[in-house]
């Protein structure tokens, strides 16, 4: 019996379904990070949906390329997705000028 090719849109559907907690939870954190650069909420809706799309695309080659024996999913995190959500979003929100973690400025009494 031969086997039939899965089309494109089913296999984004599949991938939107088991990888949607995953990119909630990165766009929640792109959400608190751009709130907390007062960014421009048309700014920060691009980049999110930009961070999504390019997830999206990297966790279907590295699920087209999954030849280890464990499951894709951990709980409710979809782990081809989790690789891209830690390498795009920091990465987006940079080029973005977007600062992740800031620095607090001494004041004048603590440089005395």
């Amino acid at each position: 019996m031969e086997q039939e090719p899965t089309p494109i849109i089913e296999l984004l559907t599949l991938i939107l379904f088991l990888g949607s907690m995953t990119f909630l939870l990165g766009a929640i954190f792109q959400g608190y990070v751009l709130y907390k650069n007062r960014k421009s909420l048309p700014t920060s809706i691009a980049v999110i949906i930009l961070t999504r799309i390019l997830t999206i695309i990297s966790s279907y080659f590295i699920w087209a390329f999954w030849s280890l024996q464990i499951d894709i999913m951990f709980l409710i995190l979809y782990l081809p997705a989790v690789l891209p959500e830690l390498i795009f979003s920091p990465l987006i929100l940079k080029l973005f000028g977007n600062e992740i973690i800031k620095k607090k400025k001494a004041s004048a009494q603590h440089r005395l």
